[in-house]
């Protein structure tokens, strides 16, 4: 759903924003919730951010700037968490976004499954190393560590997500 638009600012596909988020991260949080999960967890508390298309267009510097407007309230550790749906099914643009987040002295965080983490792929792992140089916390999300359980929970596989936590550490 993201492209490039000028420089670094995409357009990408969002559900909401949360302006003081507690639960996502350490301190007072701006959480961006992506749009689109390839999962179906049976448990989760925003299935409707699941389907691609349902959400808002927009631009990250958009974003950048609805963030910045609560930058003050990010003291003591706060900062942003990128969050869904699956923020990670959109990575160039939660790159782009990360990216600038840094450039303003923020702290970064962000909330997946892994689900979409491929280990075999050479190019998406380049795109992963440039996530992790603006990224300061992961909070990973693995349902279920038995495979069977997780695609009981969530319809799909759990590779993805563990390969994702050993890449990590």
């Amino acid at each position: 759903m993201c492209y490039n638009m000028s420089g670094d600012d995409m357009k990408t596909e969002i559900h909401s924003y949360e302006s003081f988020g507690t639960v996502d991260g350490p301190g007072i949080r701006f959480i961006v919730f992506f749009q689109g999960c390839p999962l179906r967890c049976a448990y989760c508390h925003n299935p409707d951010t699941w389907h691609i298309g349902q959400g808002k267009t927009v631009n990250t510097e958009d974003i950048l700037t609805e963030i910045l407007k609560y930058k003050s309230y990010f003291k003591n550790g706060g900062g942003v968490t990128l969050s869904g749906g699956e923020p990670l099914l959109q990575l160039d643009a939660a790159i782009a976004l990360l990216q600038r987040c840094k450039e303003h002295g923020l702290h970064t965080c962000v909330d997946t499954s892994g689900a979409v983490f491929d280990e075999e792929d050479a190019d998406k792992i380049k795109q992963f190393e440039k996530l992790l140089a603006v990224s300061d916390l992961f909070l990973l999300d693995i349902k279920h560590m038995d495979d069977e359980r997780h695609r009981e929970l969530t319809a799909h596989s759990n590779r993805n997500t563990l390969a994702f936590a050993r890449y990590l550490a």
